[in-house]
């Protein structure tokens, strides 16, 4: 290896475009520049990771050992958005998955492992983009197995529920949408607290946890779905809930590599995986919306959640994130507060995003429910709220609800007059 670089060099490779000099200064001083010929094996399937590799010109196959036949997944190009590799070894501490093989005479750029980490420090949009790759790989990398594998099993529909500013009611309609969907559909779901701080969804469900999502978070605290297992907690409905840490400076252990592992080693379990998050755009929050196949921002009918939500949808532009994967919740419509929904779809219309969900306010009853610790579908009570939570989960699902789901079943007339007295 070569280590003659420039910082202009640098500065001509996309996954490095957002960086200020300062930073490409500090990477100048790790790169290592090299050239390779035709034929040459970076490394082999089940090598211990040491590299990280940026490809300037060329191209490698990346390919597998599959019952006894190698087998190429896919082919990297100097010219693609993302021609790096090397990455899953690194960020996972594990061996290498796949082996990479030159099939030009290729120039690249290599970041030993001790220098990776800082190479994710450095900014965030790298990460991001380098956590993007990884996941569209591991996705091709079931895609290609054979149709006899474990692993080709239908996958989990993994659905982020995300507001850019707190208050928004996002974790109650998560928790109503996976009670909904396990009690009436009989879906497996898997619901993540990842409000790591300040989660409280176990408390909510008068769940009360022996083991949070902090207790998979140990060197070999997490190599498989059975080491999940035993840090669910199963509501009545069926759902299992995989709780927030119980004290707030035991979030700083819970990483994006811990995340992605529990999601990909639940896929094969669940019907849908739902993630409650925090409100703010962090690493773990960003790898969060980057691995889910929908979106659901939610938003109140106020100016404060319309200028949050804007400005929300400006990072997801620039992160590249398809309209099709982002679904806007309006939650509290109808308060004495609210603006229409014609008037909130003008605001987003250059954006080209329209408000696919609306929930109407209910506050008494949606107080007097976080106060019980129930869903809307435990209550006596036939909402709005309700059934609004009931056509929502139709639309994801594309199933309709029994009518148990909208009905709180009729009332006596005693209770109803004892209702109305208490109103």
């Amino acid at each position: 290896m070569s280590d003659t670089i420039s910082t202009e060099m640098i500065k001509n490779i996309s996954l490095f475009e957002k960086l200020e000099d300062s930073d490409i200064e500090k990477l100048v001083s790790v790169v290592q520049k090299g050239s390779i010929p035709s034929g040459t094996e970076f490394f082999k399937e089940g090598d211990i990771g040491d590299a990280f590799y940026v490809l300037t010109n060329g191209e490698v196959e990346v390919s597998k050992e599959i019952n006894g036949k190698k087998t190429v997944l896919t082919t990297i190009k100097s010219g693609d958005e993302n021609n790096f590799f090397g990455e899953m070894a690194l960020i996972e501490d594990l061996p290498r998955n796949a082996t990479i093989t030159s099939t030009t005479d290729c120039e690249i750029l290599q970041i030993e492992k001790k220098n990776f980490d800082m190479l994710l420090r450095i900014n965030s949009f790298v990460a991001l983009r380098i956590m993007t790759a990884l996941t569209k790989r591991l996705r091709a990398d079931t895609g290609s197995k054979p149709a006899d594998s474990k692993e080709q099993e239908t996958k989990a529909q993994v659905i982020t529920f995300f507001s850019p500013k707190g208050g928004a009611g996002k974790t109650s309609i998560a928790t109503n949408v996976a009670y909904g969907m396990a009690k009436f559909l009989k879906k497996k779901v898997l619901l993540i607290d990842l409000d790591l701080q300040f989660g409280g969804i176990a408390f909510m469900l008068d769940l009360k946890p022996k083991k949070t999502i902090v207790d998979l978070t140990g060197s070999d605290a997490l190599r498989n779905y059975d080491d999940i297992k035993p840090c669910l907690s199963k509501h009545k409905s069926g759902f299992d809930l995989l709780p927030a840490p119980l004290k707030p400076e035991q979030s700083e252990n819970v990483d994006s590599t811990h995340l992605r592992k529990i999601v990909s080693f639940s896929n094969n379990q669940y019907d849908y995986i739902l993630i409650d998050t925090h409100s703010l755009l962090q690493d773990i929050s960003i790898n969060a919306l980057d691995i889910s196949d929908i979106i659901m921002l939610v938003m109140n009918p106020d100016m404060g959640h319309i200028v949050a939500i804007h400005n929300c949808l400006n990072v997801m532009d620039s992160l590249k994130y398809p309209k099709e994967k982002i679904r806007l919740i309006l939650n509290r419509f109808g308060s004495y507060y609210s603006k229409s929904k014609e008037e909130l779809e003008g605001v987003f219309q250059k954006k080209n995003v329209k408000v696919n969900y609306v929930i109407h306010d209910d506050w008494k009853i949606a107080s007097d429910l976080i106060n019980n610790c129930q869903t809307a579908f435990e209550s006596n009570n036939t909402s709005e709220y309700r059934n609004d939570i009931v056509a929502l989960i139709s639309d994801l699902t594309h199933e309709t609800l029994p009518d148990e789901a909208g009905s709180a079943g009729k009332k006596n007339i005693f209770s109803a007059v004892k209702d109305w007295f208490n109103s």
